[in-house]
């Protein structure tokens, strides 16, 4: 086997330059060529030898990445005979994942091949690499599914003659929604779409094929009840597959839909159960890849999504669209930006200021593996830096995501992140652990004080490496002593509590402190997942604020966990020596007791403030005023005195 670097499909290697600039060491494999004898050879030239056509005709039955390569052609540029497979990050995922036989639910801007890639798939396994397999297409209306029918065969005449007529036989059957390539005894067949719960359900059971394709599923009506009928079905047909060597999985492409629909809910549901795609996941062996896989998805889906930056687009192009749609920017951030669309009656934030947050996030800059988990980072790592790893931790129940976020001490962005609905708290306990002790060794700890969280908190405070960064508060407990006389007395004791509390007063307080950090540290969120959970917030009826039924606050509420420790606690100021940042976004006039608790750290920085040469004449006087508002206020509560004779 050798690497085919003269082909003349410039797009197979391009992807593997980026790979190779994206530090992929298994960065060549789409260039792959058994029969050295094909190199510079074109399979659709007229003059074509007999040894030729066999070497051919034999790399197809084992090398799919041949097959997209020099042999198939995709119908239109403006050429009869069709033009060259274009190759791009997110259709080789989904192929090298459709060798590996693995489920996938994928998500791609408009334009960039996904259905085409799955439909170019496919012929090579109905002509050339499979027996005895069975192929089943869904879609949101019966004509889709048919119309895929007719590209597939619109595929199929664009092989070289000589090609088909060696995989053709007189028993081969091509219609609208069936077609029976006879010689390998393969079929494809259309799905209609259901009308109602009972056709679902029936749907569902007869899908008895160990490839399935469902495209746009998140506008397919009734799709939780197909897709579960046809489960068990699926899982005894590709055992069978499995068995006998032939391709099988399930792959699921869409364009994202609004989630207040129940079709729409579902797709996201499998989408955030599975395991994310990291081209890191290309240097994995099988072994690893199936592990990772059981470590991180939930439903054994893996989750494919390129942004149209990471496919080559520019913001020039992306402005194209908005012309080509007329200005419509709701079909562009749904069909190029891949935003997940619902109802604005209900949302915390205004669609202004969601787009101004979408504006600011970052596609990871890189992921490292950590105990067979991927962490993100958005930024260069230093592993000097004593980063706030904050973490709201679940018990890996596949109902909450455990998130651990990484923020940098300076002004608090958002440096990292992780999230997982499948870890158990002993492998977070693990993870944290190799996080600290192994990676970064100056980090600080806060771990949430809930169920799962208050156990961790107890195993780490013991240990003598992390204890000493561990973000920890003294708590004052009123209680009664009886004594020997029988007299009963209070008695205050005081308590170090490590982690922070979260309960139904600590959460209000945590989220009245994100409106503040959303309108004025909108650049620090360069997160896609606190994006999406601070996106996914809702007012209910009695006001509280919660996620929606289709979305998750964890890692927002892991990010809020810090920033709760940060204004109303005194361990990072008075241990870390770290102090909320003077700024016209995070002082203001109190008004409460809890909003003193909030300024208590502001207070001391902005009585030391003529040492700081970073705070502008601006914000200068803006603290001035503000401190001069606020000592007025406070001098008419003995308790506020006390906390201001204690920054003195």
């Amino acid at each position: 086997m050798i690497y085919d670097i003269n082909t003349k499909n410039i797009s197979f290697l391009r992807v593997s330059a980026d790979l190779r600039k994206r530090g992929v060491k298994n960065n060549k494999f789409m260039l792959e060529l058994y029969e050295e004898s094909l190199v510079g050879v074109d399979p659709h030239s007229e003059n074509l030898t007999a040894v030729q056509k066999i070497a051919i005709f034999k790399e197809c039955t084992q090398n799919v990445w041949y097959y997209l390569r020099e042999i198939i052609r995709i119908p239109g540029d403006g050429k009869l005979e069709g033009g060259s497979y274009k190759l791009n990050l997110g259709n080789m995922s989904m192929t090298y994942l459709k060798s590996k036989n693995k489920n996938q639910i994928v998500v791609l801007p408009r334009q960039f091949g996904k259905t085409m890639g799955q439909l170019s798939f496919d012929t090579w396994i109905l002509l050339f690499a499979a027996t005895n397999a069975n192929i089943m297409y869904s879609n949101k209306e019966f004509k889709d599914s048919k119309e895929a029918l007719r590209k597939i065969k619109n595929l199929k005449e664009r092989l070289p003659k000589w090609l088909t007529d060696l995989v053709a036989d007189k028993g081969d059957k091509d219609n609208e929604e069936k077609k029976v390539f006879a010689r390998k005894n393969n079929t494809l067949m259309a799905l209609a779409a259901a009308n109602s719960d009972d056709t679902a359900e029936k749907l569902g059971r007869g899908m008895t094929s160990s490839n399935l394709y469902f495209d746009e599923f998140a506008f397919l009506v009734r799709n939780k009840l197909i897709y579960l009928a046809a489960a068990p079905a699926w899982s005894t047909a590709s055992d069978n597959a499995r068995r006998n060597g032939t391709p099988y999985g399930i792959t699921i492409t869409t364009t994202p839909n609004n989630v207040d629909t129940e079709h729409g809910k579902y797709a996201k549901l499998i989408m955030d159960k599975a395991a994310v795609w990291k081209l890191d996941c290309l240097d994995m062996s099988d072994a690893e890849l199936s592990d990772y896989i059981e470590k991180n998805s939930s439903n054994g889906f893996i989750f494919v999504q390129f942004s149209y930056k990471e496919l080559g687009k520019d913001e020039i192009w992306l402005k194209k669209q908005l012309d080509t749609f007329q200005g419509d920017l709701s079909k562009v951030k749904r069909e190029f930006l891949l935003e997940w669309p619902k109802s604005t009656e209900s949302l915390v934030f205004s669609e202004e200021q969601l787009d101004k947050l979408h504006s600011f996030i970052k596609p990871p800059m890189t992921s490292v593996q950590v105990n067979g988990y991927f962490i993100d980072f958005y930024e260069p790592i230093d592993v000097k830096t004593n980063y706030i790893i904050t973490c709201d931790i679940a018990g890996g129940l596949s109902q909450d995501n455990t998130a651990i976020v990484f923020v940098a001490p300076d002004d608090f962005r958002i440096v990292g992140d992780f999230r997982n609905n499948k870890i158990d708290t002993d492998a977070t306990r693990k993870l944290i652990e190799s996080l600290m002790k192994d990676w970064f060794r100056n980090a600080i700890l806060i771990i949430e004080r809930n169920t799962y969280g208050l156990n961790l908190n107890q195993i780490f405070m013991k240990d003598r490496e992390i204890e000493p960064r561990m973000i920890r508060e003294e708590r004052e407990t009123l209680g009664e002593k009886t004594q020997k006389d029988g007299f009963t007395v209070k008695k205050t004791s005081k308590n170090i509590m490590y982690g922070v509390d979260t309960n139904v007063k600590t959460r209000k307080l945590m989220l009245e402190l994100l409106p503040e950090i959303v309108d004025n540290e909108y650049d620090k969120l360069v997160s896609p997942k606190i994006y999406e959970d601070i996106a996914g917030l809702e007012r209910k009826k009695n006001t509280k604020i919660e996620h929606s039924d289709s979305s998750h606050d964890d890692t927002l509420m892991a990010y809020l966990v810090f920033r709760y420790a940060l204004h109303y606690g005194k361990c990072l100021r008075d241990k870390f020596k770290i102090s909320p940042i003077p700024s016209k976004g995070n002082i203001k006039v109190v008004s409460s007791a809890a909003d003193i608790l909030r300024i208590e750290g502001i207070l001391k920085v902005a009585r030391d403030m003529d040492e700081m040469s970073s705070v502008n004449s601006d914000v200068f006087r803006y603290i001035q005023d503000q401190k001069s508002k606020i000592e007025e206020k406070t001098t008419q509560s003995s308790a506020v005195n006390r906390i201001l004779d204690f920054n003195r």
